[in-house]
């Protein structure tokens, strides 16, 4: 096979979105096993006493949002542009409350700063020039767009 012949291959994924898609896997499914837990929790409950439906809501809330958390770390790790913006986006937030919260009180000034910290860390890592031209490749344009 000649090297003419051969598909061309995009950037590799580099390290540092690995390690955010590998932890944000890691989270979505804690989420969704603690959900589950909840809910089987929830539900136990419901056939001793008549409580407030509010472990159900929760346990519903808690599983929803690890398999969202699952897709986008899917969605980074296959280099998906929108997975990449859906991050930025939390985690600019995510950047803005935290700063709200060492401001004005609102958080132990030591967890804050871990918090400030990891953000900005997950930020500068989906947006390094090698995690750009990982997002970027061809293959990752979806058919019709």
């Amino acid at each position: 096979m000649t090297s003419a012949s051969a598909p061309a291959l995009g950037p590799r994924r580099p390290r540092g979105v690995t390690i955010i898609g590998v932890v944000a896997y890691i989270g979505g499914v804690v989420d969704v096993v603690g959900g589950s837990m909840l809910l089987v929790l929830a539900t136990g409950a419901a056939l001793l006493a008549n409580p407030l439906p509010g472990g159900l809501v929760t346990a519903i809330s808690v599983i929803a949002a690890g398999v969202v958390v699952v897709g986008v770390a899917d969605g980074l790790m296959r280099g998906s542009r929108l997975a990449r913006w859906f991050v930025t986006v939390a985690r600019g937030v995510s950047v803005v409350l935290q700063f709200v919260a060492l401001t004005t009180g609102g958080v132990a000034l030591i967890v804050g700063i871990v918090s400030l910290v990891i953000s900005v860390i997950v930020l500068s890592w989906l947006w390094m020039p090698s995690a750009r031209a990982y997002f970027a490749r061809p293959g990752n344009i979806p058919p019709g767009v």
